[in-house]
């Protein structure tokens, strides 16, 4: 692991100091591609974790697991079409518990879980809302694609800094509950400080794209191997990117299409980001209850040596 986060680093200055000599429109492209070629595929393997979750290998609680999350998905969709500023909401609070649940995998005493997921939200709308303080302007050329309607203030830079006092806050009650917290809460600043040089530096979909794949993809996909298949090395990796082929190949191969036919940049990206909301909704449940699996698996483990 210590490895894997050193190489992280690595590459994300790399990356920062190769965006001096690529243009705009080529970082935009790369980044794209970073994301359909490991940003989506670590959702690709949600349906296999659910039926490992419900230790249930038939083909009907298979086809019943297909059918909720293809409706899960339709019902983003909808939402976004009909209601797209409530879908759009919703689609950036998800994403930052998501986001946020990933970074702080720790766990709490009972008393304080609400609490705790808050502070996950927090945190991970935090990271979102340092990234659209540096992208103002094309957030809300985005956001106006999406919405049909023009907001002449988003109240980015007020919401990030609420949400930094309210994280500040609200750690400073949590790191008394909890001694794995406050041995975390370091390398999350040192985090903190990376992801803000990062979006600072590079533009947004370049930002975002550093930051989905090498910060949040990679390490999901290390976690979903070790539930999966128990270890991880380099068979394991092959199992998990052969188990996700198909999903990964139409999700891909739609985003593809619709980047070589849709001609105007901003559309594109807000049909991206309306997509990436669709399956954003299951996955987050899905890894969400993959890490308390984790977590109960763990406990066991625990209480059985003792």
């Amino acid at each position: 692991m210590e490895i894997t986060l050193h190489l992280r680093i690595l590459l994300t200055f790399f990356m920062l100091w190769l965006s001096n000599f690529i243009s705009i429109e080529n970082q935009q492209f790369i980044g794209f591609v970073g994301i359909a070629l490991l940003g989506i595929v670590h959702g690709a393997n949600d349906l296999t974790i659910g039926q490992q979750l419900k230790e249930d290998i038939s083909k009907s609680w298979g086809v019943r697991l297909l059918l909720k999350y293809i409706t899960i998905v339709l019902l983003g969709m909808v939402v976004f079409t009909l209601l797209p500023s409530y879908g759009l909401l919703l689609f950036i609070l998800i994403s930052g518990y998501h986001f946020g649940n990933q970074h702080w995998t720790l766990e709490m005493p009972s008393s304080v879980q609400r609490l705790w997921m808050l502070f996950q939200g927090s945190y991970g709308l935090l990271v979102l809302g340092i990234l659209f303080c540096f992208h103002e302007k094309e957030v809300q050329a985005i956001v106006q694609t999406i919405t049909q309607k023009s907001y002449p203030d988003l109240w980015i830079q007020e919401i990030t800094l609420f949400l930094g006092l309210f994280v500040l806050g609200l750690g400073s009650f949590l790191v008394k509950q909890s001694v794995a917290f406050r041995s975390s809460i370091g390398r999350n600043l040192f985090y903190l400080i990376v992801f803000s040089l990062i979006f600072y530096h590079a533009g947004l979909i370049w930002g975002f794209s550093m930051y989905f794949v090498l910060w949040h993809s990679v390490p999901s996909i290390q976690e979903q191997i070790r539930f999966l298949y128990g270890t991880e090395n380099a068979r394991s990796w092959w199992y998990y990117f052969k188990s996700s082929a198909l999903y990964w190949s139409l999700a891909v191969g739609t985003m593809g299409i619709a980047y070589w036919a849709i001609a105007n940049d901003t559309v594109f990206k807000a049909i991206f980001f309306s997509l990436m909301a669709a399956i954003t909704f299951p996955h987050t449940l899905i890894i969400a209850q993959m890490k308390r699996a984790m977590q109960k698996k763990s406990r066991t483990l625990r209480s059985d040596f003792y």
